[in-house]
């Protein structure tokens, strides 16, 4: 007859978790690489020209109002790039903010 004996999960041996004590005594504790978050892309990255800024506020200047996605549907480019387009837009006086709710905007063109 067998006799159970407790048994478990056997322990490392003391070698083991010696290695394992001056492995993390030596090694320098990381930290995370600060980055600056920056949210809002760059012209540059984005890649915004004047001539593309020009026929943004063409669209703008032709339509009643504009949204991102009509912008972006009318010029042929992502809706992120139109976003930023009517932002730049409105910051030289353009177009006039209509609305905005997170990242949609509605824009009209100062004359109507």
């Amino acid at each position: 007859m067998v006799v159970p004996t407790g048994g478990g999960k056997a322990k490392k041996p003391l070698s083991v978790m010696d290695k394992e004590a001056r492995k993390k005594a030596k090694e320098v504790p990381k930290k995370p690489a600060k980055e600056e978050k920056s949210a809002k892309k760059t012209q540059v990255e984005l890649g915004i020209s004047d001539q593309l800024i020009k026929r943004a506020s063409k669209v703008i200047s032709e339509s009643k109002v504009v949204t991102p996605s009509t912008l972006a549907s009318a010029l042929g480019v992502k809706v992120s790039l139109a976003r930023a387009l009517m932002r730049e837009v409105v910051k030289s006086g353009e177009a006039i903010l209509v609305s905005k709710h997170r990242g949609f905007l509605i824009v009209k063109s100062p004359s109507s």
